[in-house]
């Protein structure tokens, strides 16, 4: 008999998307202005439960995608993806 492993919800895995993608985000521009067109989009797949913040437009292919962070269902782990500029400080020294 093989034991099921359970699966993380979107309660459990939020907390964890948004502290990593909140780290991510200190090291990029974050635009001005635009606030209140901020919207979290959350989808579970098999593996993983995506969070994705983004602008929404007037239409769903308007929308402009700002991070990615997936959080594996059975382990936690999360990895996120930031689709902004970085802060020139972040690039590191002229070299």
């Amino acid at each position: 008999m093989t034991k099921r492993m359970r699966k993380l919800d979107v309660k459990k895995m939020e907390p964890i998307a948004k502290e990593a993608t909140r780290d991510a985000l200190k090291t990029y521009i974050w635009p001005s202005g635009r606030d209140e067109d901020l919207t979290l989009g959350i989808r579970l797949e098999d593996e993983y439960g995506i969070f994705e913040l983004y602008f929404s437009g007037e239409r769903p292919e308007d929308a402009i995608v700002l991070t990615e962070a997936r959080v594996n269902r059975i382990t936690g782990e999360v990895s996120v993806k930031v689709f902004l500029p970085k802060k020139p400080e972040a690039d590191g020294p002229p070299g």
